[in-house]
């Protein structure tokens, strides 16, 4: 695990090498909380002072979680709300033939685990850490108390629900295109929106995420998703070698806007 210092502001942020199994250590709470509030895909806690920051920091619980262990189980209870400050965590639905599909991958900043808020009160799908991570949870009462005590926290978990509804409309009208090709650049395009800037032009792929994750989450097989990825490489429209996957935003959102497929933001 390599710590960086953010010198713009002094906290010191982990980040992990790809792959790597050991446990992470926390070493600041407000200073991996900063970080993830300075995240681009962060919005829980848009437009929060550091003393209202401080606030939440002292209200969540903050847990480091290895390669392959588990967040939560599908069938449990659920009671908190989860928010991943470092790594990638994949939330999967199984069947009861064995059958498993990706019900979401999540990044630095993504916020998952909180529809338990509505009437369902059980997990469908079960949560674990793709690479090391940290994830802090905050309990439905933490919530509610937080929301009473900062509003802001309430009008910006209204926008992550609107976001996340619009972004599940946007996967559902890909998801309906027969060209497979699309399919794939759409579902790439979706796991590393939170991966780059407007001003990017290529991007690297989220490490930990594999082309059996990428073809699952696009609803194709293995060997047509890897036999796409090829052929993409070879257009130019990809990059990378191995489980390195590199991807040209700009071609792959002129290519699916022509398509008329839905382009977020």
């Amino acid at each position: 695990m390599i710590y960086t210092l953010r010198a713009d502001r002094n906290v010191i942020v982990p980040h992990f090498q790809e792959g790597s199994d050991e446990v992470p250590h926390i070493k600041s709470r407000t200073g991996t909380l900063y970080a993830v509030n300075n995240h681009p895909a962060s919005i829980l806690f848009a437009g929060l002072s550091p003393e209202q920051i401080e606030i939440v920091g002292r209200t969540m619980r903050i847990s480091p979680y290895a390669r392959r262990n588990f967040v939560f189980h599908a069938g449990e209870i659920a009671e908190s709300l989860y928010i991943v400050y470092e790594g990638v965590v994949k939330n999967v639905y199984t069947n009861a033939r064995g059958d498993e599909q990706i019900l979401g991958i999540f990044q630095a900043g993504d916020i998952f685990g909180e529809l338990f808020l509505g009437k369902y009160m059980h997990r469908i799908g079960t949560a674990s850490a793709v690479t090391s991570a940290v994830v802090a949870s905050l309990t439905r009462n933490d919530l509610e108390r937080l929301i009473e005590q900062i509003p802001r926290i309430g009008i910006n978990f209204i926008q992550h629900l609107a976001d996340e509804q619009r972004e599940t409309l946007a996967r559902m009208h890909a998801m309906r295109q027969a060209n497979a090709r699309n399919r794939l650049m759409g579902t790439l395009l979706t796991l590393a929106r939170r991966s780059y800037r407007a001003s990017d032009e290529w991007f690297d792929l989220p490490p930990g995420i594999t082309q059996a994750d990428i073809a699952n989450v696009a609803g194709l097989n293995r060997s047509t998703a890897s036999l796409l990825i090829n052929d993409l490489r070879r257009d130019g429209i990809l990059g990378g070698t191995g489980r390195l996957l590199t991807i040209n935003r700009r071609r792959v959102e002129h290519i699916l806007e022509t398509e008329g497929l839905e382009i977020l933001e």
